[in-house]
């Protein structure tokens, strides 16, 4: 399957690199700033291949969105149980 997009090109090139920049596409206008300059846009047809199917990688991405939720969520409980067991070695004094 072929598409037709129109991308943005834009000339990059960071002061603290030695290379001499490179033209990037993006699928919108950025604004200019110090290290990027607009080059201007192009239309462009690009191939797709028929059986593409993004499940596979969809699945990747959330199993691992998944695994850090998870440990965000271990790290959280590992706090607050540190948390309780500092409270309850204190002398209460009224």
């Amino acid at each position: 399957m072929k598409i037709k997009t129109t991308v943005h090109i834009h000339f990059t090139k960071y002061a603290s690199s030695a290379k001499g920049g490179e033209y990037e596409l993006f699928p919108i206008k950025l604004d200019d700033t110090s290290y990027r300059a607009y080059v201007g846009e192009q239309e462009i047809q690009i191939e797709i291949p028929d059986d593409f199917d993004p499940r596979a990688q969809q699945i990747v991405a959330l199993e691992k969105h998944k695994q850090k939720v998870m440990a965000d969520y271990q790290k959280s409980v590992t706090d607050i149980n540190s948390q309780i067991s500092m409270l309850q070695a204190l002398e209460y004094t009224a």
